[in-house]
């Protein structure tokens, strides 16, 4: 199951499960390797045949609500990327590295001396009504989130790689000059003009184009305002998927039928039916055989499911990271900038690396995580090997002489009276944000807060309790941004892509800790430079990036995930690999009922 985009997870100790949703065998992958992530099987052979009209049932675990938005351009959320996926989205299909591959829906060329980019969709590629996927379909997609009046938080300085793009975000120009219709706008081809070529480009997920399509035709007489909460992007979608949905019961579930204008193969399932289950029922509902696979149960529940009778548990290394981040500015919405200008003694790195230090990260993970997770040593998760030094260092270990020493450095002394430290005469009060997750989540809260007691820092939570996630993401996601908390901490489901940039650059609305540091803008840039075309060039630029950001501590970084999904022994043709690009019309089931032994 392939993943070409970031979107933010419900808890840090959820895995990054948007990326694996239940999918089938790849024609790609070969059935005779056997893939292991350290003790997990990534495929499930199950050799029996898939019965005519069988049902799948798939539950996300999430204690809160999705919201339902299938433009990838107005959605930030993991758990409705993950429940969307059975309809399909994705252009262009990739192999297990996540390098794009021909023969999906599209396929893209690039030619390096005129700085150009041709998609080609497939002219056999219909949306869910019938009717055509057309070159305007994937333009239209840019507009959407180039033009500020249709709230996308996905624009990024990344997309200003586009020759035309920045006039158009700017309002300058009425039409994207860089994107043109070789066959006309209702042709399957288009013309993308960069201004640079970049290492990242055959890579997906890069950020550099969209990898994605939304019905124009459709869409075209809704009101940007109205286009996020509209029923044609929330209620009644297009799709060009192998599945389409039929019934969205707000927030709970959707019930999907296979699409009859899919161009590829007819799928083996009758229906899938992919609901919510919230963290306290996960592991009953599982015992009790309700539904054939779990995404996004929390690593602390591997225990209890891990021995169930009837299922099989998979495995991956996850696309994910999470970190603690720190309010430090604002979002400047005219200007699509960060303007770190908030007044707060985080602003001084030696504040940041002591908050840091006073974290108890590794002890956490050992008592909460099952061995799933480990303390992050750097930026760059380990699935991304070939651009990370294991040597590196990080926040792994607390270290709390070293976080008060770095306070009383910076001129913070301890009030005897208060036990809190203070400088020129304000006490070191820090809001933390900290968020609703599974059962553990204020367990994790209060300990770090006593954690950062220990070095004299006087933390509270927001208003006196954890956040609710989607209240959560609005608040930090929001331009300007909030002013009234400190820390927080965001988990991602990360690109395929390891560029950063739509993560931290100075324009990205994602950095909702509002940094901006020539440095670290330098550092994403040379990434992805024309230099970067040297792979072992790359690896020094991410491996110098991803220690300036651990050195500076604008965000922390705090775990990597193992993730693991477990499965119903009727289900088969199921696999998580990334290179897995026709899961969804492979996947059946053996049987009328869940296995039970």
């Amino acid at each position: 199951m392939k993943k070409t985009k970031i979107t933010l997870l419900a808890t840090g100790l959820v895995v990054a499960a948007a990326a694996l949703s239940a999918c089938g065998n790849s024609s790609t992958t070969s059935s005779a390797k056997v893939l292991k992530v350290g003790d997990f099987k990534v495929a499930y052979d199950n050799k029996a045949k898939p019965i005519k009209g069988g049902e799948l049932n798939v539950a996300y675990e999430s204690d809160s609500p999705f919201k339902a938005q299938w433009l990838g351009g107005l959605s930030d959320d993991a758990t409705f990327a993950a429940m969307s996926a059975p309809s399909g989205g994705a252009l262009f299909n990739v192999n297990s590295a996540f390098k794009i591959q021909k023969g999906g829906p599209a396929d893209i060329t690039f030619d390096k001396d005129a700085k150009t980019a041709t998609v080609t969709l497939r002219k056999d590629l219909k949306w869910s009504d019938g009717s055509e996927v057309t070159a305007k379909d994937y333009e239209f997609q840019y507009e959407i989130i180039a033009n500020p009046a249709y709230g996308s938080s996905r624009w990024t300085d990344s997309l200003s790689n586009i020759v035309g793009m920045d006039d158009f975000h700017t309002g300058k120009a009425k039409t994207i000059s860089g994107i043109t219709y070789p066959d006309g706008e209702n042709g399957k081809v288009v013309k993308i003009q960069f201004k640079d070529n970049k290492p990242g480009f055959t890579q997906s997920g890069n950020g550099y184009f969209l990898e994605s399509a939304v019905p124009y035709n459709y869409l075209k007489d809704v009101a940007p305002k109205d286009l996020a909460s509209s029923p044609k992007t929330t209620t009644k979608p297009l799709v060009f998927g192998p599945f389409k949905p039929v019934n969205i019961v707000t927030g709970e579930s959707i019930k999907y039928v296979p699409n009859e204008y899919y161009y590829g193969e007819k799928p083996k399932l009758k229906s899938i039916i992919y609901s919510t289950v919230s963290t306290a029922k996960a592991v009953s509902a599982m015992k009790a055989g309700k539904y054939d696979v779990i995404n996004g149960m929390a690593n602390s529940q591997y225990k209890q499911v891990k021995d169930v009778k009837g299922y099989v548990t998979l495995g991956n290394q996850a696309l994910y990271i999470s970190l603690m981040y720190y309010n430090l500015g604002h979002y400047d919405t005219a200007k699509s900038v960060n303007i770190q200008d908030r007044k707060t003694p985080l602003q001084d790195q030696a504040v940041r690396q002591a908050v840091a230090y006073a974290r108890n990260v590794a002890e956490v993970d050992a008592k909460f995580s099952n061995g799933l997770s480990t303390p992050a040593n750097g930026m760059i998760p380990p699935i991304f090997k070939q651009f990370t030094d294991p040597s590196a260092k990080a926040y792994e270990k607390q270290n709390l002489d070293k976080a008060k020493k770095l306070l009383e450095n910076d001129g913070w002394k301890v009030n005897k009276s208060t036990g809190y430290r203070e400088k020129d005469g304000k006490e070191l009060s820090l809001v933390y944000a900290a968020r609703q997750g599974d059962a553990n989540q204020e367990t994790i809260a209060q300990n770090y807060i006593q954690q950062w007691k220990k070095i004299g820092a006087k933390v509270t939570l927001y208003n006196g309790k954890l956040m609710e996630f989607n209240s959560w993401v609005d608040h930090m996601t929001t331009p300007p941004g909030a002013n009234d908390w400190d820390i927080t901490d965001g988990a991602w489901s990360l690109s395929s892509e390891p560029s950063q940039q739509d993560l931290f650059s100075a324009a990205a609305p994602y950095n909702f800790g509002h940094f901006n540091d020539p440095q670290i803008t330098k550092d994403l840039n040379d990434i992805d430079s024309e230099k970067s075309e040297d792979p072992t060039y790359r690896k020094q630029a991410f491996v110098t990036y991803s220690n300036d950001m651990v050195k500076k501590a604008y965000v922390v970084p705090t775990n990597f995930s193992i993730s693991y999904t477990p499965v119903n022994k009727r289900v088969t043709g199921m696999t998580l690999d990334y290179g897995d690009n026709y899961g969804w019309s492979e996947i059946g089931v053996s049987s009328n009922t869940p296995a039970s032994k």
